[in-house]
C-alpha cells in the first residue's frame, strides 16, 4: 500500500473492513493524513468549498466505486 500517491482532485473510496465504500475527492495531502471531501451534496464540482474528513491512507482505493 506505501506505493500508492495520492494528490489534491484525486477521486477515491473509503472501504475499511467494517463498513460500507463511500465515494470521495481528495482535499489536502499532510503526509500520511489524507482530507477527503465526501458528502457535499452532489455537487462534487465545489468540493473545496466543503470541510474534509482526515483519512487513514490505508482504508483508502483510487476511484470511485
Amino acid at each position: 500500500m506505501g506505493d500508492i500517491m495520492f494528490e489534491v482532485d484525486d477521486k477515491v473510496c473509503y472501504n475499511p473492513d467494517h463498513c460500507d465504500p463511500e465515494n470521495g475527492i481528495v482535499k489536502e495531502v499532510r503526509g500520511d493524513t489524507i482530507f477527503v471531501v465526501y458528502n457535499c451534496n452532489g455537487e462534487w464540482d465545489r468540493y473545496q468549498d466543503f470541510t474534509g474528513c482526515a483519512t487513514n491512507i490505508k482504508d483508502l482505493e483510487k476511484g470511485w466505486k
